[in-house]
């Protein structure tokens, strides 16, 4: 495989370029590449001989006959824009349209900026019952019995309820 000839050589053979007088020689004498260039110019000629057999596109016929179909479909659509909606139409549902939104939007923010804002409500600490009113008014010997009756912590949460209390102050 070492020195056959590269495909970049093959390609310059097809483009006319002359091969150098070792190349040649190798040509002549390897039967490989002799194969590869008879290959690659057969391939050549028969691509070469299609282009000729295509064609070549008429390019103003196509233009004309292009923008003759495009003006024909705008037309189609203005005349069924006109027939649906009708030039006077147009302006009317513009202005309604408008004053619609500007209504709206004038609507929208008075109501918006006439609602108070609603304040922040704390809640509200728990009322505690004053202690005249828990007890029963009643004789004294009968009030001293009950809080004796009271355990130990019934008598402490007495104690700090009535110290609470600000109206009477009592003294241990």
């Amino acid at each position: 495989m070492f020195g056959h000839l590269k495909a970049e050589d093959f390609v310059n053979l097809m483009d006319g370029t002359e091969l150098s007088a070792t190349q040649r020689k190798h040509i002549a004498g390897c039967s490989q590449c002799h194969a590869t260039w008879e290959y690659m110019r057969s391939a050549h000629s028969e691509m070469s001989s299609m282009e000729t057999d295509i064609p070549e596109p008429d390019w103003s016929s196509f233009r004309s006959s292009v923008r003759d179909e495009l003006l024909s479909r705008s037309i189609q659509r203005q005349s069924t824009v006109r027939r649906w909606t009708g030039w006077a139409i147009r302006p009317a549902t513009a202005w309604a349209l408008s004053l619609l939104l500007a209504v709206g939007v004038t609507t929208v923010t008075v109501l918006w900026k006439s609602t108070p804002p609603v304040p922040y409500a704390a809640p509200k600490p728990p009322v505690v019952e004053p202690a005249a009113e828990v007890i029963e008014a009643g004789p004294e010997k009968a009030l001293f019995e009950d809080v004796m009756a009271l355990g130990e912590e019934q008598q402490e949460q007495l104690r700090r309820m009535l110290e609470s209390s600000p109206s009477v102050t009592y003294k241990r």
